[in-house]
Order: C-alpha cells, then sequence, then structure tokens
C-alpha cells in the first residue's frame, strides 16, 4: 500500500515539476508570450489529469470514484505549484516593482486621484502583490483541475456505456 502512495505522488510530482519547467523557460525565454507560456501549463496540468485517471480507469468505476483520484491528483499539483508562485515572487522581487509601476502609470492616466492617494494605492498594491499572486495562482490551478476532473471523469463513465 506505501508503494501505491508513492506511486500516485510520483504523477503529480513529475508534472508539477514539468510546470515548473516551462513556466521557468518562459520566464527565461523571448520565444514564448507570457500568455503561451500559461497556456502550455495548463495544458500539461489538464492531461495529466487525463491520463492519471485513463491509466487508472476500471471498468466498475464510476463518475465519483475518478473524481476523487482527479481530485487527489490537482489538489497536490496546486500545493507544489503555490510553493514554486511563492519562491518565484520571493526570488524576482524585481517583479513586483515592474507591476507596481504599471499600475501607477494606469493610475496617473485615470486622472482621478491626488498624487498622494496614487502612492498610497501602489503602495498597497506592492504589499499585497506576492499574496494576491499566490492567490490567483491557486484559484486558477483549482478551477483548471477541477474543470479537467470533470470532463476526464464524465468522458471515461461515459466511454463505459
Amino acid at each position: 500500500a506505501k508503494h501505491m502512495m508513492i506511486h500516485k505522488f510520483t504523477g503529480a510530482l513529475v508534472t508539477g515539476a514539468l510546470m515548473m519547467g516551462i513556466s521557468w523557460v518562459g520566464y527565461n525565454n523571448t520565444l514564448l508570450t507570457p500568455s503561451t507560456t500559461q497556456l502550455l501549463v495548463y495544458l500539461v496540468f489538464a492531461l495529466s489529469i487525463l491520463f492519471t485517471l485513463w491509466l487508472r480507469r476500471k471498468p466498475e468505476f464510476k463518475f465519483g470514484d475518478y473524481f476523487q483520484m482527479g481530485f487527489r491528483h490537482f489538489i497536490l499539483i496546486t500545493l507544489v505549484m503555490a510553493v514554486f508562485t511563492y519562491a518565484f515572487a520571493y526570488f524576482h522581487p524585481g517583479l513586483r516593482e515592474e507591476s507596481a509601476k504599471a499600475f501607477q502609470a494606469i493610475l496617473e492616466k485615470e486622472q482621478n486621484k491626488t498624487p498622494a492617494e496614487i502612492e498610497q494605492d501602489v503602495k498597497l498594491y506592492r504589499e499585497g502583490y506576492n499574496t494576491a499572486l499566490i492567490s490567483r495562482s491557486i484559484f486558477g490551478y483549482l478551477m483548471a483541475g477541477a474543470l479537467a476532473s470533470v470532463i476526464s471523469s464524465l468522458g471515461l463513465t461515459l466511454q463505459k456505456k
């Protein structure tokens, strides 16, 4: 039973490593735009869930069995990616500064706040940047993981009929 548990984690950890690798290459490479990088990351994520369920399929499995497997798989990957996102943000403080400058430029262009209000908003933005980044990341992976699990589970359940 212990070796089955390790086997189940391996797929999620390999997927997480692959997703981190794609993110890293996308960040350090001009060939991949940020949106292409994100698309590739989510594609690997979704395919990982599909393959995990497909490889473990059994004739007696129902939708709930598949979804539960998919859920465990995507929760672990989400955890890995949350830690990666935290570390990435921590080691790249320049990202926060670039984003804060872009935010400040937007506020200045709108011309509906005083310089003091803009300064305060940018300060709060800077302080909440890492938390917001990690929260968005977790939420995105949870939504995508749930969707991929539902679609894959439904597909495998209907395939038997």
